[in-house]
């Protein structure tokens, strides 16, 4: 008989755009913002290491267009699996607000920034983004 866990959830994790290099997070609440990535957990020092790469990777890929992204945020979640061996079973990561403002090439640019995004492309989880303007 396997054993089976509950599923948990880990974060929401923050990662905050203003416009420049240097990003805010927040552990649950984006209106307590910091400069430094949440050390709640290990995970979710990790779910912050993955939102700053999406971030970094979405002004890369807006330069790649020739545009200027707009400040915007992204949300981190993940879900621990219910079986074992503990591990983070699936993460989303959810672009908050308009980082341009065409929606047909924002969309572009975070599809762009997920497929060169080094931090997800070498989790083994299942990784899903999706845009949510406002």
């Amino acid at each position: 008989m396997a054993l089976k866990l509950k599923p948990k959830p880990f974060g929401p994790v923050f990662v905050i755009f203003e416009g420049s290099d240097n990003f805010l997070y927040a552990y649950g609440d984006p209106a307590n913002a910091t400069p430094h990535p949440p050390v709640n957990s290990p995970v979710d020092t990790m779910l912050a290491s993955l939102g700053s790469c999406i971030v970094k990777s979405v002004q890369w890929a807006a330069d790649q267009q020739k545009v200027t992204p707009q400040p915007f945020q992204v949300k981190v979640d993940g879900l621990k699996s219910t079986d074992l061996p503990g591990r983070v079973e699936s993460v989303t990561i959810t672009v908050v607000g308009s980082i341009v403002e065409d929606a047909e090439l924002a969309e572009k640019i975070v599809k762009q920034a997920k497929s060169v995004c080094t931090v997800s492309n070498s989790l083994t989880t299942k990784v899903e983004i999706v845009i949510a303007v406002g």
